[in-house]
């Protein structure tokens, strides 16, 4: 996978990666890589994609967020005082800005939406970063998730297993994330962080 002297590379924002674009060493054909592979995955029959290409509006995030899910995993609850709530049952994809590499795993989403609008008005997600076992799939994605590494393949990125990413990271560093606090940093923290 990574050595020390990569994963310290990553941690300071450079790109590391021998396959095209990273191997340019330039952010703007990755970006456009990334762009290319999102509107591939929003071809695939019965599924949507929905991507955070600014950094969650905080900071800098060493990835983009794909969070990808089919029209049949939206639920719409009950409207109360022109309200509704929509729960959303989907897959994120995390695809790191600085290596050729992605992580997958399930989450669920919640909108708020104003009935007369469809303004959007509050929600709630989870990220991949945060704890064990969020890389793992129930039956009930087991497709979607097939489809998605066919996609994240043909595109070169190496899809990282949980048992690899949540491996304690071998050294020193300070990581701009605020999931994990120093002395406690896995691999993920040093190829997946987010300033916030």
């Amino acid at each position: 996978m990574f050595s020390n002297k990569q994963l310290q590379a990553l941690i300071d924002g450079k790109i590391v990666g021998n396959k095209f674009p990273y191997d340019t060493n330039n952010e703007k054909n990755i970006e456009g890589h990334i762009r290319q592979l999102f509107h591939r995955i929003n071809r695939i029959p019965q599924l949507v994609c929905e991507g955070e290409w600014n950094h969650f509006g905080s900071g800098y995030a060493s990835f983009v967020e794909f969070f990808c899910y089919r029209k049949e995993d939206v639920i719409v609850g009950e409207e109360k005082y022109g309200r509704q709530e929509i729960r959303i049952d989907g897959i994120i994809i995390d695809i790191c800005r600085l290596a050729p590499v992605a992580i997958m795993g399930e989450d669920d989403r919640y909108k708020t939406i104003r009935s007369d609008t469809n303004e959007v008005v509050g929600g709630a997600y989870g990220s991949l970063l945060g704890g064990r076992n969020q890389l793992d799939f129930s039956g009930k994605f087991q497709t979607v998730a097939e489809n998605l590494k066919r996609v994240l393949k043909e595109f070169d990125y190496e899809l990282l297993e949980d048992e690899i990413m949540h491996q304690p990271l071998s050294f020193q560093a300070k990581i701009p994330t605020i999931f994990r606090e120093p002395g406690e940093y896995l691999v993920m923290d040093a190829i997946f962080y987010w300033e916030d």
